[in-house]
């Protein structure tokens, strides 16, 4: 590749930092922008990448004509806005899951994507792992039979969420993971949580998948768990 994709990071709160710094070891990469609306978290990010340019302004990454892409790292409350006027102004779109708040959202920023010939992605971090691959080469070679069901559990004590549930939160993970390595989409889910500590809010929930080819899937996730 001769020319190298100018990209932009917006958020550097939990996960950001990770995306700067990955971002900006691709050689097919230039990060030109971080951008944050807190002072102190871009003065740091100044400090540990002096060359790259910083705002507190989301409008000056979407009016740099420079910037071909853009990494959406915020509380998951501003993936739609953010990833719409993104792709509105003509810049592919990288948003960290889960893409956002409700199916309508989602389908909403992929007909965009579709129509400005844009490319949209989420951080489904795990599908490009070594280990899931193998998984899914496994189950293609035949040597596992048929693959009767799968059991998932994503278990953590916290962090909790204010704008989503634990199923929004953990379980994108896991259900990347299910579709991946069975190259199917499920004919129906169902998913039931209780919310303990905020009203609104649930923090364990059981979800299930079915599969056209027979196949179940079980996905536990859970912020209250003591282990």
């Amino acid at each position: 590749m001769d020319e190298k994709i100018n990209v932009a990071v917006v958020g550097c709160g939990y996960w950001g930092p990770n995306l700067v710094r990955n971002f900006r070891s691709f050689p097919e990469c230039h990060l030109g922008k971080i951008c944050d609306t807190d002072r102190a978290r871009l003065t740091h990010m100044k400090e540990l990448y002096p060359e790259v340019e910083t705002t507190e302004k989301f409008e000056d990454v979407m009016n740099d004509p420079d910037i071909d892409a853009v990494v959406i790292a915020t509380p998951v409350r501003f993936h739609f806005e953010m990833g719409k006027k993104s792709l509105d102004a003509g810049k592919h779109t990288f948003i960290e899951k889960p893409m956002a708040m409700s199916v309508s959202e989602s389908w909403e920023l992929n007909g965009i994507a579709r129509r400005r010939e844009l490319t949209l992605m989420v951080g489904h971090t795990f599908i490009y792992s070594p280990p899931v691959r193998k998984i899914r080469e496994i189950i293609r070679s035949g040597d596992l039979g048929d693959i009767l069901y799968i059991s998932s559990r994503r278990l953590n004590l916290g962090l909790f969420q204010k704008d989503i549930n634990v199923a929004w939160d953990l379980a994108p993970h896991d259900i990347s993971i299910i579709l991946y390595v069975l190259e199917e989409v499920p004919i129906s889910v169902n998913c039931q949580g209780k919310a303990h500590f905020t009203n609104g809010i649930e923090d364990v929930t059981n979800m299930t998948l079915h599969f056209s080819n027979g196949v179940f899937s079980a996905i536990q996730s859970s912020w209250l768990d003591p282990n």
